[in-house]
């Protein structure tokens, strides 16, 4: 049975994964491995379909700028924006969409 070699398979969303890969970009966590956990999933992502590894990025990327501007390292978050608008207007679009319903909902949880 394939679960047994690779172990107990869980559904999991897309935003989960995508906070999970936020998480071991800005974490100097030395209790959980991060970057092998960032590696599995983009393993795993690839076996599917190579949209969702770029989609997990992508969310992944949003929560890290949200992060960034939540802790007012405001100047990290504009790199990163700087960079998704380089990649397409429908990128940075998607991203500021995306990035403006986080801080609203945060906004709304205060």
């Amino acid at each position: 049975m394939d679960n047994e070699k690779e172990g107990l398979l869980v559904p999991v969303s897309v935003e989960e994964l995508a906070i999970l890969e936020a998480m071991a970009m800005i974490s100097d966590c030395r209790v959980i491995d991060f970057k092998s956990i960032s590696d599995r999933i983009d393993e795993r992502a690839e076996k599917v379909d190579d949209g969702v590894k770029e989609l997990i990025g992508l969310v992944s990327l949003v929560y890290v700028m949200f992060e960034y501007e939540k802790t007012g390292k405001k100047e990290a978050a504009q790199r990163i924006s700087d960079e998704l608008a380089s990649k397409g207007s429908t990128i940075a679009l998607f991203a500021a969409k995306f990035l403006d319903e986080l801080e609203e909902d945060w906004r709304n949880k205060k």
